[in-house]
C-alpha cells in the first residue's frame, strides 16, 4: 500500500496518524530546490518511529536541477534531526517524476520505475502482521469517517489475523465501549 503525507506542521496529527500505518518511507526532494521546511517536519517524525527512509530526488532532469546538492543537504538534514547510523546510510534513487522514469544512477536508462521499485522491496520490511496472521483479527483505527451508504469507515493498520468479505467487527472506543 501506498499512502501520501501531507507536508506541513499544520497537519502534524495526521502525518502521525499516517506515519503509524507504514513499514516504510519515500522521501521526495526536489533535486533543484533541495529539503524544504515542511520535509523537515515529516522526516523528524518517521525518523523518531525508526522508519529507515528512501530519498527519491526528483526533477533531476530540469535545467537548475542540482542532485548532488540536494543529496548532500538531504544528508546533512537527516544528521541535523538525530538519525541513527543505519538511517544516515539511506538509498537514494535519481527521478523525474513527469517523465516517468526512476533509476539508481544518475545517468541511468531512463526508461521506467522499476529500479524505485526494485528498491522498496529490498529496503522496506515485511509487514508485521504477516507473523502474526494466525492471531485474531486487530486493527488500529487511525482515522474515521461515514459514508451514507457505507456507514462508519475506519481506516488504520492491521495488526493481527485476516479479515473476509462479510465479517462483522466491533468499534472499540479508547474507553473500550
Amino acid at each position: 500500500n501506498i499512502v501520501d503525507t501531507p507536508g506541513h506542521a499544520d497537519f502534524g496529527g495526521e502525518v502521525e496518524r499516517i506515519l503509524s500505518m507504514v513499514d516504510g518511507v519515500c522521501l521526495l526532494v526536489d533535486a533543484a530546490e533541495g529539503p524544504m521546511p515542511q520535509t523537515k517536519f515529516v522526516l523528524a517524525k518517521a525518523l523518531r518511529l525508526g522508519l529507515r527512509p528512501i530519498v527519491l530526488l526528483n526533477k533531476v532532469d530540469k535545467p537548475d536541477a542540482e542532485p548532488d546538492r540536494a543529496l548532500n543537504e538531504v544528508f546533512d538534514l537527516f544528521a541535523n534531526l538525530g538519525a541513527t547510523d543505519e538511517q544516515l546510510d539511506f538509498p537514494h534513487v535519481y527521478a523525474s517524476g513527469r517523465a516517468g522514469w526512476a533509476d539508481a544512477e544518475l545517468d541511468g536508462p531512463r526508461k521506467d520505475l522499476s529500479a524505485l521499485f526494485d528498491l522498496i522491496v529490498r529496503h522496506v520490511p515485511a509487514p508485521k502482521v504477516l507473523a502474526r496472521v494466525d492471531e485474531p483479527f486487530s486493527m488500529l483505527a487511525t482515522t474515521l469517517s461515514a459514508d451514507p451508504y457505507l456507514g462508519r469507515i475506519l481506516t488504520g493498520r492491521v495488526e493481527s489475523g485476516r479479515i473476509g468479505t462479510g465479517t462483522l467487527l466491533k468499534a472499540l472506543s479508547r474507553d473500550g465501549e
